[in-house]
């Protein structure tokens, strides 16, 4: 309920009371029956009682209106917040972890495949939310959400370790995750490094990450990924405060 809509329901409900105390008062005071009297203060606390109630039911219904609101809004978003948002922000972060561990001098083997790993992992959140969800990020304003967008596009931009060959195998590793996972075996790091032993085009891909993760891109692509992450979650923190205003 916005003040000004507050204030004029509270307004016109004192005024009324006033006005009807004001009246009773004075007609009261002309009477000299005292059953009479009785009567008409009797019937001014009716008029009181339906006043306020009056005034309640309708503040009342007006926040159960917008309480159901919210509950049929948080209902339509909950299942993309918790199938989609959150595990991939947690799969950026974890990005982000691996590489704040990286010493771009001197990595191993074992360090590239994780790494190769968790970018499937990223994009292939990404491809599972288009195909079961249609992609489309929902969050409280059209700047929010334009936002999160902006900053994925960003690692896509940073992230182009096969130049263009990047979106093909970014698709390859995408669908090696979707077609791997499920719900009851999970595709996870030491199956997937068993895969890459025998899969060309995985080894393909881990030599040319492994020549581009360079100091400089190693920066510019935790940065990205940590953007991300802050920012959609961000976002999402502030989706059920703005629905509650």
């Amino acid at each position: 309920m916005s003040k000004i809509r507050f204030l004029v329901l509270l307004g016109s409900g004192l005024g009324a009371g006033v006005l009807t105390w004001y009246l009773a008062n004075s007609y009261l005071v002309s009477l000299q029956d005292q059953v009479a009297k009785a009567t008409v203060a009797a019937g001014t606390i009716t008029l009181f009682g339906v006043i306020f109630s009056a005034v309640y039911g309708e503040i009342s219904a007006y926040y159960k209106a917008r309480s159901a609101s919210i509950n049929r809004r948080w209902k339509l978003i909950y299942p993309f917040i918790k199938n989609d948002y959150i595990p991939w922000i947690n799969s950026a972060r974890s990005f982000v972890s691996c590489l704040q561990q990286l010493d771009p001098k001197e990595i191993s083997d074992e360090a590239i495949t994780r790494v190769l790993f968790l970018t499937m992992i990223f994009f292939g959140y990404r491809l599972r939310f288009i195909m079961n969800d249609g992609g489309l990020i929902l969050l409280s304003t059209d700047k929010e959400e334009t936002k999160v967008m902006e900053a994925y596009r960003q690692i896509e931009r940073k992230f182009n370790f096969a130049k263009d060959e990047t979106p093909k195998r970014v698709s390859y590793l995408q669908g090696l995750y979707l077609s791997k996972n499920t719900p009851d075996k999970p595709y996870v790091l030491a199956k997937f490094a068993e895969d890459l032993a025998n899969d060309d085009n995985i080894k393909g891909s881990r030599d040319k990450l492994q020549l581009w993760l360079t100091e400089e891109n190693i920066q510019n692509l935790r940065t990205a990924l940590a953007n991300f992450a802050d920012c959609f979650k961000a976002s999402v923190d502030k989706l059920y405060s703005a629905w509650s205003n």
